[in-house]
C-alpha cells in the first residue's frame, strides 16, 4: 500500500506534465488514507489541492464542498496555523469566481486578506491571493485595483528566485488586465517573459503555457498577424486537450477562439472590397462567434459579440471619442438577468447591446452616431450569420441611473436608498458592462453593487419579517379557519413575496421583477437550495397542508438568522426576530424606528 508521500510524489509528478485530469483519484486516495490516520493539518492541505484540481477540471461544486471540509476541519480541530487556514478561505473565494459568483468570491477573498495582513505575511499564499484577487477585480472590470495588485505580486516574487512559476503567471496577467485597461504599459514583453520562465520551468506541455500562448495568439490578432493568431490558438488548444480534455471551459473557449479566427479570415477575403471601415478592423471575439449547429447564444453572449464589433467600429470611425465610451447590456429584459430562453424570443428581442456616453459627448455625437450605427448594424448582420436584428442603443449615462434609481449617480445616502424600489436597483445594476473605457458608469454600478448601507439592508429584513409574520403565521391560517380560500391564497401569495425579498437580503442581492424572483432566489447561496424545494412544496400542497409548510420555512429562517448573528433567539415567530435583527441597527433614528416601516 502506497504512502501519503508516495501518492503526493505522483500526484506533483502529474501536475509538472500538466495532467490533471489523472490527479483527481490519486487525491481522493490520499484523502481517505489521511482521514485514517486523523492527521487534521495534512488534511487540510490534501483537501485544498483537491479542491484546486476539481476547480481546474471545471467542477466547482464538488470543489467548493472539498474546500468548506478543509475549512470545517480546521474549525473543529483548535488548529493554529492560521496560514493554512487564509488559504483555504482564498481557494474557496478563488472557486466562487471561477464560478461567476463574484459576491461570494469577494467576501470570502477580503477575509482572507484581512488574515494575511494581520500576520503580515508576504509568502507564496499570500501571492496567490494577490493574484486571483486582481483576476476578480479584473472581471467584474476594477482594472485599475486589479493591476494595483498584480504589479504588488511581481515584486515580492521577482525577490525570491524559487517563485518563478508564481512570477510567470503573474506576467500574463498583468498583461491581460493592461490589455483590457488600455493602458500604455501593456506590451508583449510580459509575455516574453512569461514565456521564457515556463519553458524552463513546466516545459511546453502545460496549461500555463497554453494559457500564455492563448494570449500571444490575441496580440498577434490584434496587430492583423491573423494566420500567426491562428497558429498559436492551435498549439494552445492542443495542450489543453491533452490537460484538461475536450469538455473543460479552457478547451470549449479556445476551441471558439479558433472558430473565430477562421471565419474571420475567411470574411476577410470575401468581404475584402466592403466599404464599411470596421470590417478590416475587427478584434478577436472570445466567447460567442459560434457557428449555425452550435447552441443557442444568450442575450448576453450576443451582446458581447455585438459590442465587440462595435468597440472596434467607435475606435475606427470615432477614435478622440473612443477612451470614453461605455457598452454593456444592462437594464430591463430577461436576457440581463441571465434568464432568456427561447421563450423570450417571441416578443421584443434582438441582438443588442448599449453605447453608454457622457452628458457633453451625448449631445454632440448623438446624431451622427445614430446613423452610421444603423449602418454598421446592417453590415454586421452580413458578416456574423447567427445575429439578427442588430442594434445598439445610445444613451446618456446620467438618464440611465436617473431613470432607475431617481438619481443621476444613483442613491448614495440612507434616505435616497429608503426611495427606490428593489427591483429597479436589479434593473440598474444587472447584465453586463464591455468595456468602460471612460469608468463612470462602472464606477456608479460597482458602488450600487455594494448593496444597501447595513443599516437599511436591517431595517428591510426587520420589516421583512414582520410581513412574513403577518400574512403566513398569522393570516393564512385564521383565513383557512373562516374558509375563506381566496383571502388564504392572497396572504400565502404575501408570504412568498416578502419571504423572497428577505432571501435576496440575506444575499445581500437585488431582487428583480416579480416573475423572475423565484428564480433568482433559488441560485443564491443562503438558502437558494431551500427556497427552491420548499416553495415548489408550498405551491403544490394542499390548502391544509400549507400551513405547516409555512412553519417549516419560517423556522429554517430562524435558523438562518441565529447561525449569521443576526438573532439569538430561538423563537419562531417571526415578529420577535425581526426585533432581534433591529438591535444591530447602528443608526439610533433608524433603530427606533418602528420596524413595520421599510
Amino acid at each position: 500500500m502506497k504512502t501519503i508521500d508516495e501518492i503526493m510524489k505522483e500526484v506533483h509528478s502529474l501536475w509538472r506534465q500538466g495532467r490533471e485530469k489523472e490527479m483527481a483519484p490519486l487525491l481522493e486516495e490520499a484523502i481517505n488514507l489521511c482521514k485514517l490516520q486523523n492527521n487534521n493539518l495534512k488534511l487540510i492541505e490534501l483537501l485544498n489541492e483537491y479542491g484546486g484540481c476539481l476547480r481546474n477540471l471545471g467542477e466547482f461544486d464538488k470543489a467548493i464542498s472539498a474546500i468548506k471540509e478543509s475549512i470545517d476541519v480546521y474549525e473543529k480541530s483548535n488548529l493554529s496555523n492560521e496560514i493554512a487556514y487564509a488559504t483555504s478561505i482564498m481557494n474557496l473565494a478563488n472557486i466562487y469566481r471561477e464560478k461567476k459568483d463574484y459576491f461570494n468570491a469577494e467576501k470570502y477573498f477580503n477575509i482572507s486578506k484581512a488574515i494575511f495582513d494581520k500576520l503580515g505575511d508576504k509568502s507564496y499564499s499570500y501571492v496567490g491571493l494577490l493574484n486571483n484577487f486582481s483576476l476578480l477585480y479584473k472581471e467584474i472590470g476594477n482594472y485599475s485595483a486589479a493591476e494595483k495588485m498584480q504589479l504588488e505580486s511581481i515584486r515580492i516574487l521577482e525577490k525570491d528566485s524559487k517563485m518563478n512559476v508564481p512570477l510567470a503567471i503573474s506576467y500574463n496577467n498583468l498583461y491581460e488586465i493592461q490589455k483590457l485597461a488600455k493602458s500604455n504599459s501593456s506590451s508583449i514583453e510580459n509575455l516574453r517573459k512569461s514565456e521564457q520562465i515556463l519553458l524552463k520551468e513546466t516545459g511546453t506541455n502545460h496549461p500555463l503555457y497554453a494559457s500564455v500562448l492563448n494570449n500571444m495568439a490575441d496580440y498577434e490578432f490584434s496587430n492583423k498577424n491573423y494566420n500567426e493568431a491562428l497558429s498559436l490558438y492551435k498549439k494552445a488548444l492542443e495542450i489543453v486537450r491533452t490537460c484538461y480534455g475536450e469538455k473543460s471551459e479552457a478547451f470549449l473557449s479556445v476551441s471558439k477562439n479558433i472558430e473565430f479566427v477562421e471565419d474571420f479570415i475567411k470574411t476577410l477575403s470575401i468581404k475584402e472590397s466592403s466599404s464599411s471601415d470596421f470590417k478590416n478592423n475587427l478584434k478577436i471575439n472570445e466567447i460567442n462567434c459560434t457557428n449555425s449547429n452550435s447552441k443557442r447564444l444568450t442575450g448576453l453572449e450576443r451582446a458581447e459579440t455585438v459590442a465587440k464589433y462595435t468597440s472596434e467600429f467607435i475606435k475606427d470611425k470615432y477614435p478622440d471619442l473612443y477612451s470614453r465610451i461605455c457598452l454593456a447590456l444592462v437594464g430591463v429584459g430577461s436576457e440581463c438577468l441571465g434568464f432568456d430562453d427561447e421563450i423570450s424570443e417571441d416578443h421584443d428581442f434582438s441582438s443588442r447591446c448599449q453605447l453608454f456616453l457622457d452628458d457633453p459627448d451625448y449631445k454632440t455625437y448623438k446624431s451622427d452616431l445614430e446613423s452610421s450605427l444603423k449602418i454598421f448594424c446592417k453590415d454586421l448582420e452580413s458578416i456574423v450569420s447567427n445575429l439578427k436584428d442588430i442594434n445598439v442603443e445610445i444613451m446618456p449615462i446620467s438618464n440611465f441611473y436617473k431613470y432607475y434609481t431617481l438619481f443621476e449617480n444613483g442613491p448614495k445616502t440612507e434616505s435616497e436608498y429608503r426611495k427606490v424600489p428593489m427591483d429597479l436597483l436589479c434593473v440598474a445594476t444587472n447584465g453586463k458592462v464591455f468595456l468602460d473605457n471612460l469608468g463612470k458608469f462602472s464606477e456608479i454600478r460597482n458602488r450600487l453593487l455594494n448593496f444597501y448601507p447595513e443599516d437599511i439592508r436591517l431595517k428591510k429584513i426587520a420589516f421583512q419579517l414582520n410581513k412574513m409574520a403577518q400574512s403566513g403565521q398569522y393570516n393564512y391560517s385564521r383565513m383557512i379557519k373562516r374558509g375563506d380560500t381566496v383571502a388564504a391564497n392572497i396572504a400565502q401569495g404575501e408570504f412568498v413575496k416578502h419571504y423572497l425579498e428577505f432571501v435576496h437580503l440575506l444575499n445581500k442581492k437585488y431582487m428583480p421583477f416579480y416573475k423572475w424572483s423565484y428564480r433568482s432566489a433559488c441560485s443564491l447561496e443562503i438558502l437558494g437550495n431551500f427556497t427552491h424545494d420548499n416553495l415548489k412544496k408550498l405551491s403544490e400542497a394542499s390548502i391544509y397542508e400549507k400551513e405547516s409548510v409555512i412553519e417549516e420555512i419560517c423556522s429554517t429562517v430562524v435558523n438562518t438568522l441565529n447561525e449569521l448573528g443576526l438573532s439569538h433567539s430561538k423563537i419562531d415567530f417571526l415578529t420577535y426576530q425581526a426585533e432581534e435583527v433591529r438591535k444591530h441597527i447602528l443608526n439610533p433614528s433608524l433603530r427606533n424606528e418602528d420596524s413595520w416601516i421599510e
